[in-house]
């Protein structure tokens, strides 16, 4: 039984119990109600407080992180009039900005709450249980400020539970305290997690591990071009995972939480909290209630449609044989709704996470978060980045996904240099984790957002916004922010300044 099966019946607590978090903020706590540190007394609410920190993840993954990542790549482009992140232009007043940032500081409240509270536990069954709570509490605290400094950079840094409104009024700390941070929670994390869970409450199938923990950091020592960081995580993890050979399994339910994935957003609950609506999202106005909210990028429609459409489209990026195409894109037959005077069939839809199986709109397929796939990936990516080995590791690695998708495997006589191999790994990882909240963080990282999407700007007269750039204080690459939410500026006196370009 998976984790998020019980946050439907104990959905109502966690609601009330953060509401009065809240509200003790501003307001003395009402008569007959029982007191937060009550609440953390026993096994029993801690876990249930420990399932709260997972739940922003559901709303996340739903379309707020899809929109900001998908639409901001060359990968991802809206005909709709949710077009912002589409065309750079995102405003401090944006609803998915300021969604994002609630969410994943709700993440942070609730759990710097339960790693504050374990002290208060008297009834712990085993000093395991402990440490496996505290584990995956500091593993999601990690994340979420992962998903913050991507977007955001520098970010306040809130580690203790908030009882007062000054506690949670802190100035931003810089991007680099954010990366120790996040990096001292994985390694205590790393440290305090099993390799794998045996069943039973607190320690269902689909709570991170030690290996989740690691291949988050890894993700993380990337970000920061930490080569031989990643690649002493990587070789630890290197063949603990798998690949599965239906690449649709990975997404369509039938191998959730298999040894292919290392963390995913556990949606499988009845009601709309618990699930997901990507299916209907993403699926073409034909289909029942479809939004086609994304579609691929594709050069055939020549920069039509009102976003960024066309140049260097992912819909051309495919190799012939590639068995992962028809999973990640669908023409489905249908008419061009955007282009009429082509013919059905010449317009692409995002058919990754389409589910006929559930009701319209209740989609509980699990989100994969985290797969072995995107660790081989890195793994390559790092090893390259090191010294450039015609017959070397980093050629196994990029082949064994590419064998797997059917292709042929890439040879030195190909790729015959360090700058080829670099292009063919960002190649392979763009169609491999299509649609998967990855594309704007790595031509992020890579300092190359602007460059690239400017091919796309070209068709339409536009010029991606420079003055939003930042030189990377670790890296040094050209580095795309987000704007902060206006409204935390209001909430908190002590923020600062916003980012440039707003």
């Amino acid at each position: 039984m998976n984790i998020y099966k019980k946050i439907s019946r104990s959905f109502i607590l966690l609601v009330l119990i953060q509401q009065q978090a809240c509200n003790s903020i501003l307001e003395p706590s009402p008569e007959g109600i029982v007191s937060m540190s009550e609440l953390y007394t026993t096994e029993s609410n801690i876990i249930t407080a420990l399932n709260g920190v997972y739940n922003p993840l559901l709303s996340l993954y739903r379309q707020n992180m899809l929109s900001l990542t998908e639409l901001a790549s060359d990968d991802g482009w809206t005909w709709r009039f949710e077009n912002q992140p589409d065309l750079f232009i995102v405003d401090p007043t944006s609803g998915p900005i300021q969604q994002v940032w609630a969410s994943n500081y709700e993440g942070i409240t609730r759990a710097n709450g339960v790693i504050d509270n374990l002290s208060m536990v008297s009834d712990f069954s085993s000093d395991e249980m402990g440490r496996l709570i505290e584990g995956q509490a500091r593993f999601l605290r990690a994340f979420y400020y992962f998903n913050l400094v991507r977007f955001f950079g520098g970010v306040p840094i809130i580690t203790s539970a908030i009882v007062t409104k000054t506690d949670a009024e802190r100035p931003r700390g810089s991007i680099e305290e954010v990366y120790t941070q996040i990096r001292l929670d994985l390694n205590s994390a790393i440290q305090l997690l099993p390799v794998s869970y045996g069943g039973g409450v607190g320690r269902e199938r689909g709570r991170p591990t030690s290996l989740s923990a690691k291949a988050l950091l890894s993700m993380v020592l990337l970000e920061l071009e930490d080569w031989s960081g990643v690649v002493s995580l990587s070789q630890e993890l290197y063949g603990t995972g798998i690949l599965l050979a239906n690449y649709h399994n990975n997404f369509n339910g039938s191998q959730e939480n298999s040894l292919a994935s290392y963390f995913e957003v556990q949606y499988g609950g009845v009601i709309a909290q618990t699930t997901t609506n990507k299916s209907v999202s993403l699926a073409p106005p034909d289909f029942e209630n479809g939004l086609a909210f994304i579609l691929p990028t594709d050069d055939g429609l020549g920069g039509e449609g009102g976003g960024l459409s066309s140049g260097n489209g992912i819909v051309q990026a495919f190799e012939d044989g590639d068995l992962r195409k028809d999973a990640i894109i669908d023409n489905y037959g249908l008419s061009n709704f955007i282009d009429p005077s082509k013919p059905n069939g010449s317009l692409y839809f995002v058919n990754k996470y389409y589910n006929t199986s559930d009701p319209r709109g209740l989609s509980t397929w699990n989100f994969p978060l985290i797969r072995y796939a995107e660790i081989l990936l890195n793994f390559a990516e790092a090893l390259n980045e090191l010294e450039y080995q015609p017959t070397g590791k980093a050629f196994e690695l990029l082949n064994e996904i590419r064998v797997n998708a059917g292709l042929e495997p890439q040879t030195s006589t190909l790729l015959s240099n360090k700058s080829l191999f670099r292009e063919a790994i960002r190649k392979e990882r763009r169609i491999e984790l299509a649609f998967e909240t990855k594309r704007y963080f790595d031509l992020n990282r890579w300092g190359i957002l602007a460059n690239v999407v400017q091919v796309q700007m070209d068709l339409t007269n536009r010029v991606f916004p420079r003055q939003k750039l930042i030189a990377h204080p670790i890296t040094g690459k050209d580095y795309h922010l987000y704007p902060l939410p206006a409204i935390e500026f209001v909430n908190n006196v002590q923020l600062g300044e916003q980012n440039p370009g707003y």
